[in-house]
């Protein structure tokens, strides 16, 4: 029998890990347990969402009266895929169905956007893009784009508080980290 975890542990790196553990253990044989699989992934998900989800149940920004000319501002924020190259940072911020990327644009009030090499999906349609109109991102490092428009001192505000946010996300945690790795070294030492 597999381990016995209390519902209070189920929002812990530990649970992840033996969840991803699990996964890798199934997936060795494919097509061979597939209603096990959909259930590992749908608590894998769950898990991820509980762990790095944000809350939605946040004070809303208190924002200075709306004075001025509208501006538009921007602010690049690089991801370390360098220094992590083993942490999935685009799914880190994006979060499950662009989730946690939909409540940070919510919260506040800034368009937040992948971009760079390797925030696509699909790496065959990247390299086809690459260099033509409009995806000249596609050619820098990897990178959070934050864009706001508002009044001067809402914007900054606004991109502050998104840039925070971003930057929290961009700081893998122990456990994540040691579960890539370890990850990691299970594919290439085996």
């Amino acid at each position: 029998m597999g381990t016995e975890t209390n519902k209070d542990d189920r929002s812990t790196p530990e649970y992840l890990a033996q969840l991803l553990k699990d996964k890798k253990q199934i997936q060795a044989l494919p097509n061979v347990f597939v209603h096990v699989e959909k259930l590992l992934d749908e608590e894998i998900n769950k898990v991820r969402i509980s762990l790095f989800h944000h809350k939605t149940n946040r004070e809303p920004l208190e924002l200075p009266t709306n004075e001025g000319a509208v501006v538009t501002l921007s602010e690049k924020i690089y991801v370390p895929a360098k220094e992590h190259p083993e942490f999935n940072f685009v799914g880190r911020i994006l979060g499950p169905r662009g989730m946690t990327a939909k409540e940070l644009e919510q919260y506040t009030g800034c368009k937040v956007m992948v971009r760079g090499k390797g925030s696509m999906r699909d790496k065959k349609k990247e390299e086809q893009n690459r260099g033509k109109a409009n995806w000249e991102h596609l050619n820098e490092e990897l990178h959070v784009l934050i864009t706001v428009e508002d009044t001067r001192k809402r914007a900054e505000l606004k991109l502050q508080k998104a840039t925070e946010e971003v930057k929290k996300l961009l700081v893998p945690a122990v456990s994540d980290i040691f579960i890539s790795a370890r990850n990691y070294n299970q594919i290439h030492v085996e």
